[in-house]
């Protein structure tokens, strides 16, 4: 059992914040899917999705949806039960980590020029020296393509998703589980709450029709991805910014392969950059036994800056 404790100050009235604090994890992951599944609900089941509804939503409405769906699930998840736990200085110290920007530039190299750089090694072992040296002739779409996809899914998605993934389930999950079975967790729960889009099959952001196969192995890489980022964000300190970077920049690696989709077959860059991903995480977790730079006093401060013992222990 976790021995995080809630300030005497903030010790939630009601049975329901009782609750909620009692259980921090499981709280944040019913909110974070809760949210987002309701106001997803109707698009699922229009025209849109598996057609029970006889109208279909606009694009336009499915952008709004879409923006709500994620501040009502991560992003409201994070900010109520960070409230609950740990009241308002919990909620100014977990502020202050959307601009906790100072964690090294190597750090920021990496996650800028981490992907890119897969990319690149994707294409020139599947499809030869010809095949790089048709990216390397078109550099300048880092800057005219990779790097606006990049700042812009900083705003949309990552700025309303890694608060809640990163910035407070992940140090929860770590300090209860472990760094490595909590990466793995959570890269299958943030893959997951991602189902209601593979239920659409019109409008921005549907991947539907539903395959079991294509999403499981959606979840596979999302599992890996994990490892590495939860990795970059032990040794960022904790910076949600950080992992902000790294979300907007795995987005806009998939524009870059996109657009550098001339030169090599797509399909099959993406699947050997998945293999050497999944490289780069095991030699992670070889090189670091696991412990993915994990600071445990550095996660009980990121939890809970002011502790105390008035309340009973939380549990999942």
């Amino acid at each position: 059992m976790s021995t995080l404790t809630v300030a005497s100050q903030f010790a939630p009235a009601s049975p329901l914040k009782r609750l909620l604090a009692r259980h921090p994890i499981l709280g944040y992951f019913a909110i974070a899917f809760g949210g987002t599944w309701g106001l997803l609900l109707a698009p699922v089941l229009a025209q849109n999705g598996i057609g029970l509804l006889p109208f279909m939503v606009p694009d336009i409405a499915l952008m709004i949806l879409f923006v709500m769906a994620t501040l009502a699930g991560p992003t409201l998840g994070a900010i109520v039960m960070t409230a609950v736990t740990s009241g308002r200085p919990g909620l100014r110290h977990f502020f202050r980590r959307y601009v906790q920007v100072r964690v090294g530039l190597r750090w920021y190299l990496l996650a800028l020029l981490g992907l890119p750089l897969i990319v690149l090694l994707a294409a020139s072992i599947y499809s030869g020296l010809a095949a790089s040296q048709t990216v390397l002739a078109q550099w300048p779409l880092l800057f005219t393509a990779y790097l606006p996809a990049m700042l812009f899914s900083m705003i949309m998605p990552a700025l309303v998703e890694e608060p809640g993934w990163r910035g407070y389930a992940l140090p929860r999950l770590e300090r209860r589980y472990g760094p490595l079975p909590a990466s793995l967790l959570l890269g299958l729960l943030h893959q997951a709450w991602h189902l209601p889009v593979f239920f659409m099959t019109v409008g921005i952001m549907a991947e539907g029709p539903f395959d079991a196969g294509v999403f499981a192995y959606r979840i596979f890489s999302s599992m890996v991805l994990a490892v590495i980022w939860t990795w970059v964000f032990n040794n960022a300190r904790g910076s949600i910014f950080m992992a902000i970077v790294l979300h907007g920049a795995n987005n806009g690696a998939g524009l870059l392969i996109h657009e550098w989709g001339s030169a090599f077959s797509t399909a099959a860059v993406n699947t050997m950059g998945d293999i050497l991903l999944l490289v780069c995480a095991v030699l992670i977790i070889l090189f670091t036994r696991g412990r993915l730079s994990y600071i445990p006093g550095l996660a009980a401060q990121l939890i809970d800056p002011a502790p105390s013992a008035d309340l009973p222990a939380p549990q999942l």
